[in-house]
């Protein structure tokens, strides 16, 4: 007999009142009620509803002794709870019984129902720093605080070694060592708080950081143009970031081309195109970019010229040649090498 059918039939060992008390408050059939709701459909107190809903639990916690399989599928999930660390987010708990238990049927009510008859796991509501999820005792719940601030105060410095020289498995295992963490657990508390986060190319990091999550406009565009390490229209952009679903705005073209304007992270190289100034894309137009070359590498031959400019900009043959022309800026000597007039 599987835990829902279990569940259904210690049920049946309740009186007919406080059967229907549990179902409500536990949302077992139908919506979860409220003591207050229950307490205005029976026309009595909040605070005896409260009792029903104890003395049936009471009842059930005798019930489970007939149900040696119930007292096993607990047993198995508090095993595996505290193979985590104890902890696990109410959410990924529910899909995990079901994986473990083979039973699809099974809901976060018939989760809460079973917790209740059995006084454990605790529930840990949602916070700003956390999501809601189970814990099996007050050091478990202390032990996951503790290891997300450590790692928090860890990391805080330490994006570029994140981000960029992709460092978390190394630095994630320092800080599981001083807590003498299995680190799938130390994964586990992870899991549990809001600090930290994958954004959508697979990137780890906390949330404060806006390439972890970007917030704007501008920090969507700075992330996709990072990702695809080359030039991209306006409107490329705008249709990436839909595409990646940072969240659930869109983005418009218009709105992403005037965001690109004012951001001195991003550098027109072409008509409608941007990169990235970190990528070493001088700002400037045509004429100043030849400049800027000219006089860092000295007199160049005209293959060179070009093959320096178009690794700066997307621009044709002929409106390289068109600045080049102009004698009051440029001057070609006799063995065909340009420099600054």
């Amino acid at each position: 007999m599987n835990l829902v059918e279990t569940l259904d039939k210690i049920l049946n060992s309740l009186a007919r009142r406080q059967k229907e008390v549990i179902n409500q408050r536990f949302g077992l059939k139908t919506t979860p009620k409220t003591l207050a709701q229950l307490g205005e459909k029976y026309g009595v107190t909040r605070e005896r509803v409260r009792q029903i809903e104890a003395a049936a639990l009471k009842v059930l916690r005798k019930s489970v002794e007939e149900h040696q399989q119930l007292k096993k599928s607990f047993e198995l999930i508090v095993n595996y709870l505290e193979n985590l660390g104890g902890t696990r987010r109410v959410e990924f708990l529910t899909e995990d019984v079901r994986l473990l238990l083979k039973d699809p049927q099974i809901s976060l009510s018939h989760l809460e129902l079973l917790f209740a008859i059995f006084k454990k796991p605790m529930l840990f509501l949602e916070t700003k720093d956390f999501h809601s999820f189970w814990y099996l005792s007050p050091t478990s719940l202390k032990d996951n605080q503790e290891f997300v601030k450590k790692l928090l105060q860890f990391l805080k410095n330490k994006k570029e070694d994140v981000i960029e020289k992709k460092q978390f498995d190394y630095l994630f295992y320092q800080v599981i060592k001083t807590h003498s963490l299995k680190d799938f657990a130390a994964l586990n508390f992870v899991q549990n708080s809001k600090k930290f986060a994958v954004n959508p190319f697979g990137d780890f990091g906390l949330t404060e950081w806006r390439e972890i999550l970007p917030k704007t406009v501008r920090d969507k565009s700075y992330l996709v143009l990072k990702k695809k390490r080359e030039p991209m229209h306006f409107r490329e952009i705008a249709q990436e970031i839909n595409k990646t679903k940072f969240d659930i705005r869109r983005a418009h073209p218009q709105t992403v081309h005037n965001e690109l304007i004012k951001d001195p992270r991003f550098v027109l190289v072409g008509r409608g195109l941007y990169s990235l100034r970190e990528f070493g894309i001088i700002p400037g137009t045509t004429r100043e970019i030849l400049k800027k070359i000219l006089k860092a590498k000295g007199p160049l031959p005209l293959n060179k010229v070009v093959e320096m400019v178009s690794q700066q900009r997307v621009l044709k043959h002929n409106t390289i040649l068109l600045n080049l022309a102009n004698r009051k800026h440029f001057k070609k000597s006799p063995d065909g090498m340009y420099r600054v007039a």
